[in-house]
């Protein structure tokens, strides 16, 4: 069963450097905490799925700081 989580702008928390592993912080509607464990490799799909999902946006798609 899905479950919806959001993301609390925190960076992500380095585990390793070689290899590079971390993990990011995701808190459901009810206030529960979920680790998304990362990898090299799955950072960088992530990253290009992000990529993918904003130019579902348009031209005036800004990335924010």
């Amino acid at each position: 069963m899905a479950r919806e989580a959001d993301y609390q702008d925190d960076d992500i928390m380095v585990i390793s450097r070689d290899p590079l592993k971390g993990k990011l912080l995701l808190i459901t509607e009810d206030d529960e905490e979920i680790e998304l464990h990362l990898e090299r490799d799955s950072a960088e799909a992530l990253i290009s799925a992000l990529g993918a999902f904003l130019m579902e946006g348009g031209a005036g798609v800004r990335l924010r700081k």
